[in-house]
């Protein structure tokens, strides 16, 4: 019969019986499977029983140096699969051969000119790129001509030379003109050149040309204009003519500011019949770079009607749409006046007159003819009153009538 190792403890609801305890022997057994899971605990000395022979710890011992060896050929494996990889070689990109358009200058000033001169100057460049460059064409402003002098192809590290020329004979004071360059360089394919100064004149005209305004009929209108030119040049106005009947004119002496001419009185007669005024004075000199100076003159003559808008446009309209402008006629005469009837000289406008104010006001509504034959609208819209001095109004119109869309 054995003796007991001490009391019997219970260890939990899990135990074989109650009050049941492990033997030493088993509580040992428990402690080599312990080992075999966990290296720390393996490697600490085992309170075991001493009949548990030193053969049971060399799997345990085994099992620590393959996993030790384990871990040192895996090791190396495992940082290389989480280090970044390494960055592809990309090739080398090579861009398109392109032309370069590149000037010397932009901009000329050429101070100041007498008018007359001609402005020239050549602009030069070079093609800094790596293909031909093509000159397309040049377009200049008023007054200019510019042109290639040099081959319209330039290859690439060549110059080339465009020649610009700015006639100044109809241009005074400050002025501005450009030349465009339109090349092959996708940079750049248009670069401006730009001519800049003053032109100076032997005569100056102050205003260059005389608006009369809107003058009521009957009334006595007279305004002026100054001729003047450097008084150290021997230079004389000789004489100025105008080509209207109803334009009158006179001249005086005139000195200002260093300067010596003439001043013109503009005089418009009262009996210049109703409608647009429209005149030239011509003045002659002794500059033999402005020998012969012409100022436009215009305005417009109104009597008691008046039309609102004077004239009339359209536009671009399409066949079969509706489109519709309305005058306002309205009466300054003391006496009533009435609109008779209306016509228009194109076949393409159609008039229709409604009554504001009978006597005093009247909407006169013009449309396009829906049915008319595409073409221009070009022509006049009369008006017939019984006043006894402006029996007639006359409208002009302007347009454009198109096909009619086609549906799709």
């Amino acid at each position: 019969m054995m003796k007991s190792h001490g009391p019997r403890l219970r260890e939990h609801p899990g135990d074989q019986s109650p009050g049941y305890s492990k033997t030493p022997h088993e509580w040992g057994s428990e402690v080599g499977f312990i080992r075999r899971r966990n290296v720390a605990w393996a490697l600490m000395p085992a309170r075991s029983n001493a009949r548990r022979t030193s053969a049971r710890n060399y799997p345990v011992r085994w099992s620590v140096v393959g996993s030790l060896l384990l871990a040192f050929f895996l090791l190396p494996g495992v940082a290389a699969a989480n280090q970044d990889p390494a960055p592809a070689t990309q090739a080398p990109t090579t861009e398109p051969p392109t032309p370069r358009i590149v000037f010397q200058e932009l901009l000329y000033d050429f101070g100041t000119v007498e008018q007359g001169d001609q402005v020239n100057r050549l602009f030069k460049f070079t093609n800094q790129g790596n293909r031909d460059l093509r000159i397309e064409s040049v377009k200049t402003a008023c007054g200019c001509t510019a042109a290639v002098i040099s081959s319209e192809v330039i290859a690439p590290g060549q110059e080339g030379t465009i020649s610009a020329t700015f006639d100044t004979s109809k241009f005074f004071g400050e002025r501005v003109k450009t030349v465009s360059v339109h090349s092959n360089d996708p940079l750049q394919p248009v670069t401006t050149l730009t001519l800049q100064g003053v032109i100076a004149v032997e005569v100056a005209i102050e205003p260059p040309q005389l608006y009369l305004g809107r003058v009521r009929r009957g009334a006595n209108t007279t305004q002026t204009i100054e001729l003047l030119h450097d008084a150290n040049k021997p230079i004389a106005i000789t004489d100025a003519t105008v080509t209207s009947p109803f334009v009158s004119l006179r001249s005086e002496d005139l000195e200002k500011n260093g300067k010596k001419g003439k001043k013109l009185f503009v005089t418009l007669s009262k009996d210049a019949p109703l409608g647009r005024v429209s005149t030239d004075i011509t003045v002659t000199t002794t500059s033999q770079k402005r020998p012969t100076l012409i100022i436009p003159v215009f305005g417009h003559i109104e009597g008691d009607l008046l039309a609102q808008p004077p004239q009339v446009s359209f536009g671009s309209v399409r066949k079969g749409d509706t489109k519709q402008q309305d005058i306002r006629i309205k009466s300054r005469s003391a006496k009533p006046v009435h609109i008779v009837r209306t016509s228009s000289s194109t076949p393409l406008v159609i008039a229709e007159v409604a009554t504001v104010k009978d006597g005093e006001e009247y909407t006169v509504a013009l449309r396009v003819n829906p049915e008319g034959t595409p073409g221009q609208i070009r022509g006049e819209v009369q008006v017939f009153t019984d006043h006894p001095m402006e029996k007639v109004l006359s409208i002009p119109v302007y347009g454009m009538l198109s096909e009619a869309q086609e549906k799709k």
